[in-house]
């Protein structure tokens, strides 16, 4: 019966994630409806109701997230806006926990404390829902780049400030002091963390030759998860180490790497799926009734005037526009790390942690399903979307190419892309490298000098491994 129910609930997924695209709906909100629609209060199916199991879920789901998350993100682009999203990611989030916390204390007349702890778990955006969200659009590249690393960074700020408004609650109030150190070791130790594991694995890789191709994605999750507990058990931040390993591996010339990253995308839609799901089934629908209007107050003030009102103070002298810092103060996704810190109060027996765990759901529906569903339609009356990108090549991975250490490429050709037009003698191709086959029009044309490059035509490009980037530039005119 187990079995059963797992199987339709991955086939469900699919679908959902599918059917959200159509509908312009991100598929977070349908996998958490799923979950409500199969708890207790609705169909009856399934009683859940244990919060440790939830937060132990929705951990080891976030751990393959991130680490997919840092794998996908290239540290080239995010170089350029590592400024204003550390600044959004650490000041951004006090500065909009501290508005929300106000909020929550005026709607809900709650002590000051409780408002806070709220604020601190809704304060942070989400890697999760950001990444299916931002990173399957068409954002302009500085836009897109800062939302990512935002989300991927912001956690630990968002964890700091939960936990030290859970331990004011329940110990009294920390010292300034012990409260600094205690942040600064966190980041610090999730950052030299994923440092040192990634310069590790760099030394390590090229001396690693598996038989069996699928060990390679194998090998790497044990790593995440394993720095992610050393460094968690050292009181350090194990989701910032896992994101910046992600992002330090992404840089090597990881072995099958097309099928590692395919692997973890993979892997990281079944994470989205499980967790989003099971945090679904943790919610009581009968017990938002009492708190659904002052739950849809605090969403409103965290959306009009908390986050635009931090984002504009976090990007004053970063040179964007007037439309940039709409799109970016719109793009705040809130997703499974508040609905995961929710669960944090009920485990440390916090009083009035239901209502708390349910404002924050609250919060969290209605930012992925109000902006989740708007950000591109925002974003192309705004301007901010790209037109006539040309697509980015794909590495094509074959057994003989890995002994080789080489690439194959597959490159589409469009009316922006660089190679359009010119003669392939003009490419002037670095040596080693050749055009083996050009697909056109649903036949193969056969390559010579005097070949003429259409939009449309799709190239493969035998290369070295250390000329692919190069290739792809001369073809399809990345910078």
């Amino acid at each position: 019966m187990v079995a059963l129910i797992l199987g339709v609930a991955l086939v469900i997924g699919v679908v959902a994630s599918q059917l959200a695209d159509r509908i312009g709906v991100p598929a977070l909100v349908l996998f958490i409806g799923a979950g409500m629609i199969l708890g207790s209060d609705i169909s009856g199916w399934i009683y859940f109701d244990n919060a440790e199991a939830a937060q132990l879920i929705g951990t080891i789901a976030l751990v393959e997230i991130l680490f997919q998350g840092g794998l996908e993100t290239e540290w080239k682009h995010v170089r350029k806006v590592i400024v204003p999203s550390s600044i959004l990611a650490t000041v951004g989030v006090l500065l909009t926990s501290g508005l929300t916390g106000l909020i929550a204390w005026w709607v809900l007349d709650i002590h000051w404390t409780m408002a806070l702890l709220i604020g601190a778990i809704v304060g942070s955006t989400d890697a999760a829902a950001t990444f299916a969200v931002i990173g399957t659009s068409d954002l302009r590249a500085r836009l897109k780049y800062t939302l990512e690393a935002e989300s991927g960074l912001n956690d630990p700020m968002a964890i700091f400030l939960t936990t030290i408004m859970i331990m004011w609650i329940t110990q009294g109030p920390p010292t300034t002091l012990w409260a600094v150190g205690f942040l600064v070791w966190q980041m610090g130790l999730g950052v030299v963390g994923g440092l040192v594991a990634g310069w590790i694995m760099k030394k390590l890789l090229p001396r690693i030759r598996f038989q069996a191709a699928g060990l390679y994605p194998i090998l790497l999750t044990g790593v995440a998860f394993t720095v992610f507990a050393l460094v968690s058990l050292a009181n350090g931040s194990g989701y910032l180490a896992v994101y910046i390993l992600g992002i330090y591996l992404a840089t090597l010339e990881i072995p099958y790497r097309q099928s590692v990253f395919r692997f973890h995308d993979g892997m990281a839609w079944l994470a989205q799926i499980v967790m989003f799901t099971v945090l679904g089934l943790l919610v009581f629908p009968s017990q938002m009734g009492p708190i659904a209007v002052p739950a849809l107050a605090i969403a409103a003030g965290q959306i009009l005037v908390a986050r635009p009102l931090a984002v504009w103070l976090c990007t004053l002298g970063q040179r964007f526009t007037l439309r940039e810092f709409v799109v970016l103060a719109w793009s705040g996704l809130r997703g499974a790390v508040p609905v995961i810190l929710g669960t944090y109060p009920m485990v440390a027996g916090v009083p009035n942690s239901g209502m708390i765990f349910h404002v924050v759901f609250f919060v969290v529906l209605v930012s992925a399903t109000l902006q989740g569903s708007t950000i591109s339609w925002l974003a192309d009356k705004l301007g901010q979307l790209l037109r006539g990108e040309p697509p980015r090549p794909v590495r094509l991975e074959l057994m003989t190419m890995e002994r080789l250490n080489a690439d194959m490429l597959e490159v589409e050709l469009n009316e922006s892309s660089r190679a359009t037009g010119m003669r392939l003698a003009e490419l002037a191709l670095p040596e080693l490298c050749t055009v083996s086959a050009i697909y056109r029009d649903g036949r193969v044309v056969a390559p010579r000098g005097h070949t003429k490059l259409l939009a449309g035509d799709v190239l493969f490009v035998l290369a070295p491994k250390d000329h692919s980037a190069r290739v792809e530039e001369l073809i399809v005119g990345e910078t």
